[in-house]
């Protein structure tokens, strides 16, 4: 058999593989979502990394939900030791970094939550799928405590209402429970489990998180 054909079909059964292991709701984020998650990213994940940390998730970050939608991205180890440097600091030559600190930094970002291995390495890299801070459990703790803080200073309007929706975000994990999209605390919504017309009411166990496009069927449908 032709090498070049051999070589074809491995790749193909790679890219297979991978699409079987990738999470389901990895559809891709939107442009529109990228202020809003910068801006989360900025409040909520900075705040717990390392100077390394940062530099590394932002680059795995540019390169992946940043450049195209899309959470997965697949590096090696070598590269990210020259890229993230060159990236991120001057005078690279005088700041590189072993392989070991960048094993290390991956693995603290792992241990976060902020970046998840989707599989075992290849000659291409790692693949990994880049974590937003709505989908990292300690993001959500620091955010609840900076949020308490600021609530003190700044009372919210409706904060009985907030807090609920809040709640059923973070019950839900931040998914669209009809499609399961990721999403964030700027574009998830609630939708009913039974309509107040079918004697529902306004409790988190009868509210659910839904994204725009499914809530808008739902309603659709209900109408």
């Amino acid at each position: 058999m032709d090498p070049r054909i051999e070589k074809i079909r491995q790749l193909l059964n790679e890219l297979d593989v991978e699409t079987a292991n990738a999470p389901k709701g990895d559809a891709g984020f939107s442009a529109l979502e990228l202020p809003d998650i910068i801006g989360e990213i900025v409040d909520d994940l900075q705040p717990i990394l390392t100077a390394y940390d940062a530099a590394f998730y932002w680059f795995l970050f540019r390169h992946s939900i940043a450049k195209d939608g899309n959470p997965q991205i697949r590096v090696s180890r070598s590269s990210l030791r020259r890229a993230v440097v060159k990236s991120s600091y001057t005078n690279a030559a005088e700041n590189n970094i072993s392989i070991g600190k960048v094993q290390d930094t991956l693995h603290a970002l792992e241990e976060i939550g902020a970046i998840q291995k989707l599989g075992e390495p290849n000659r291409q890299g790692t693949l990994y799928r880049v974590l937003i801070p709505d989908e990292i459990e300690a993001c959500r703790k620091f955010r609840a405590e900076r949020i308490a803080e600021e609530t003190a200073l700044f009372p919210i309007n409706n904060k009985g209402q907030h807090e609920r929706r809040m709640q059923v975000f973070e019950r839900d994990g931040y998914k669209c429970r009809h499609c399961e999209k990721q999403l964030t605390r700027f574009t998830a919504t609630t939708d009913y489990v039974k309509s107040p017309q079918e004697g529902g009411d306004e409790s988190a166990e009868n509210l659910l998180t839904t994204c725009a496009d499914c809530n808008s069927r739902s309603r659709e449908n209900a109408s």
